[in-house]
């Protein structure tokens, strides 16, 4: 009889020297396997060696919720085999969370840009009538007295459109930033392409003065560079939108001027400029409803294609509608 020791990588069979147990601590069992550094099972007599079915270790099933590793509380374990209620699913499932994702708060700003930019239109067009109220009022004070619930309104009418304006199209640049990024966003993955632009360099480029009268058409040409009539829808809002800061430009010029003449020819300007921030917000609207193939009401535009059709279908339906006419008559 001699005892051994299996090494569980390789199955070899390694003697023990001096037997499983020995006091003086010389041989001995020892732990990994000459051959394949594996590890040794515990040593076992060559008459009861079955290999490979016996092992010197076996599977103990625990919960999760069992205390484990060094130092915890003993667990006392049921001699028979442990019972499930259910079969084990333990990472055999693959749970997809399939909710939609909300949107964000830069998402719901930009749903949010066709509103503001109408909006803006509307109270800048308003503006202009309350300008010209106001110069109305003007010329007929230099030979009349005018009321004063009249010059009230008309103040009224004009603060309220022209810092409305100002408030809502502050919101509708806003808004348009961050359609911007989404459909830059959008674009470029279609396209299985990168961005070369950053997020903080477009809102860089859109909202630092002087960059943002030039940045914000190059932004928009690289969304629109395969549609030409994009590309000229583009660069006829990026005259406006240029013309429109040369315009606010001559009007701080033009009010550091003295004089009542002065003032009176201000009241025109500052309806010519409310005319030209209103067409530049409508040009905006229609810019982003072009890039979006939608029509101007945000509705989804219907695309059609021209072709040409051959001399005899022409001619086929010409005598068609002739029969026809005749069938009519009869």
């Amino acid at each position: 009889m001699s005892v051994v020791q299996v090494c569980a990588r390789c199955a070899a069979r390694w003697p023990v020297v001096g037997g499983p147990t020995q006091s003086n601590g010389v041989g001995g069992p020892t732990q990994w396997c000459p051959r394949c550094s594996g590890v040794l099972l515990i040593p076992t007599r060559t008459e009861i060696y079955q290999p490979p079915n016996r092992r010197g270790f076996r599977w103990i099933a625990r919960s999760p919720s069992d205390p484990r590793g060094v130092g915890d509380a003993p667990v006392r374990r049921s001699p028979s085999t442990p019972r499930y209620d259910a079969v084990p699913q333990w990472g055999l499932q693959d749970v997809v969370d399939t909710s939609p994702i909300p949107p964000s708060r830069a998402d719901r700003m930009a749903d949010r840009v066709g509103p503001l930019l109408t909006l803006a239109t509307i109270l800048y067009g308003l503006a202009v009538f309350a300008e010209l109220g106001r110069y109305a009022i003007l010329v007929r004070n230099r030979t009349k007295l005018i009321p004063q619930p009249l010059l009230t309104v008309s103040d009224a009418a004009v603060y309220f459109t022209q810092l409305g304006g100002l408030l809502i199209s502050v919101l509708a640049a806003v808004a348009a930033v961050c359609w911007l990024l989404r459909r830059r966003r959008e674009h470029f993955a279609r396209a299985r392409e990168s961005d070369p632009r950053t997020a903080s360099e477009v809102v860089v480029g859109c909202a630092v003065p002087i960059l943002n009268l030039v940045m914000p058409a190059v932004y928009l040409f690289e969304l629109v560079r395969r549609d030409p009539r994009g590309t000229l829808l583009v660069k006829i809002w990026w005259g406006f939108w240029g013309f429109s800061a040369l315009l606010l430009v001559v009007n701080a010029y033009w009010r550091s001027r003295p004089g009542i003449q002065a003032m009176a020819d201000g009241v025109l300007i500052n309806a010519f400029i409310a005319l030209v921030a209103a067409v530049t917000a409508a040009l905006t609207l229609i810019v982003i409803r072009r890039i979006e193939r939608k029509s101007w009401r945000g509705e989804p535009e219907l695309e059609t294609r021209w072709v040409p059709v051959p001399r005899s279908v022409l001619e086929e339906k010409t005598v068609l509608e002739e029969e026809e006419k005749e069938t009519a008559a009869l």
